[in-house]
């Protein structure tokens, strides 16, 4: 092969890999933009006058913005779906392309079995056609929950393996605090909707200040700054981290 072909064939190779580069980029970056916009556009929407503003943001199901919804859960399934992000390892388990599907058929999950609520008629009247409305809850609530789980272990064990020592320890550089940090917020976002979905009297006392739709809207901004700082974005913040962060270990 002469200089000129290898060169010509080097050139390909780096194009090609520049190419998916940017196009893991891109799907990191339009996971994250959606997880901020959704919330973004339910709360315009429900300070709009003359709107609702829904309990949850699964409510807002029944409003209209009932399409945004659906479309935009079903968009991040799509986009989750199709992400691979680091190759299996011998004896895992649980890699990038599993989790990253499993949370994409979860998050289609939620739109297309939408949280059921007391209103009339919309199971009892055969003349309603409302789809996939008569469903128990525990499919919705099911697929919510398992969603957020599985991205929180994305983030707290996937996104950081770019960043270890040999013996497979997290460094604390500035990118892993935020996906470790992302990763535990929206678990403490479930569990701090446990006692709200359990206990009628919690539940009465937090509505009137939107509770569900508060932690579920942190959740959502948690999953987008994961991964947009995934997709190189959000320098300021990553900068922001790194004022307080620990200076890594070098590695052993």
């Amino acid at each position: 092969m002469d200089d000129i072909t290898a060169k010509e064939f080097r050139g390909k190779i780096q194009e090609v890999q520049n190419d998916l580069v940017l196009e893991y980029l891109n799907v990191r970056r339009a996971l994250g933009y959606l997880g901020f916009l959704l919330p973004a556009m339910l709360i315009a929407y429900g300070l709009w006058p003359g709107t609702t503003f829904a309990p949850s943001i699964s409510e807002f199901y029944y409003t209209h913005m009932g399409g945004v919804f659906v479309g935009v859960m079903c968009a991040i399934g799509v986009f989750l779906f199709t992400y691979k992000g680091y190759r299996r390892e011998p004896g895992e388990i649980l890699s990038d392309k599993i989790l990253s599907r499993i949370a994409g058929l979860l998050a289609i999950g939620v739109a297309i079995f939408p949280v059921r609520v007391d209103l009339p008629a919309l199971c009892e009247d055969p003349a309603v056609n409302l789809g996939l409305e008569c469903h128990p809850n525990v499919l919705h609530f099911g697929s919510a929950t398992g969603f957020f789980v599985a991205l929180a272990i994305l983030c707290i064990f996937q996104f950081t393996k770019g960043n270890r020592t040999r013996d497979g320890r997290i460094k604390w550089t500035p990118d892993n605090i935020i996906y470790v940090s992302c990763g535990v917020i929206m678990l403490a976002c479930l569990l701090a909707l446990v006692p709200y979905v359990l206990l009628p009297t919690v539940t009465e006392a937090l509505a009137p200040w939107k509770y569900m739709f508060v932690m579920e809207s942190i959740a959502c901004i948690a999953f987008s700054i994961a991964w947009l700082v995934k997709g190189e974005r959000l320098q300021p913040v990553k900068r922001a981290v790194e004022t307080v962060a620990p200076s890594p270990a070098t590695d052993d």
